[in-house]
């Protein structure tokens, strides 16, 4: 089985998303829906290059969607690495630029 790491900012983004589907749709719902993001983060792991290239948010990201959602993971030797999970209605390059530390 493919390896699959979640960046503390990608846990967080789960975090949100649960409590967001919680209070409007239910813990039910929540659960449901937290269930599918592992079940396509396991797909994606192990067949990882049939995710987007995204060279214009940072170089080697790939994308995968999920309803309005967006995968956003890099490639690992066995598996993938999970940098964000963020709606596709959020700003992505700002997204991705303040992750990005500022050059000295």
């Amino acid at each position: 089985m493919a390896q699959i790491l979640f960046t503390p900012l990608a846990t967080e983004d789960l975090q949100e998303i649960w409590v967001y589907l919680a209070e409007n749709a239910g813990n039910e719902a929540a659960n449901k829906f937290l269930l599918e993001i592992k079940k396509k983060c396991e797909t994606v792991a192990e067949f990882p290059e049939m995710g987007r290239v995204r060279h214009e948010y940072l170089i080697n990201l790939r994308s995968f969607p999920l309803k309005n959602y967006i995968i956003f993971y890099l490639l690992l030797d066995n598996g993938i690495e999970v940098l964000r999970i963020v709606h596709s209605s959020r700003d992505i390059q700002q997204i991705f630029d303040e992750m990005i530390p500022l050059a000295p």
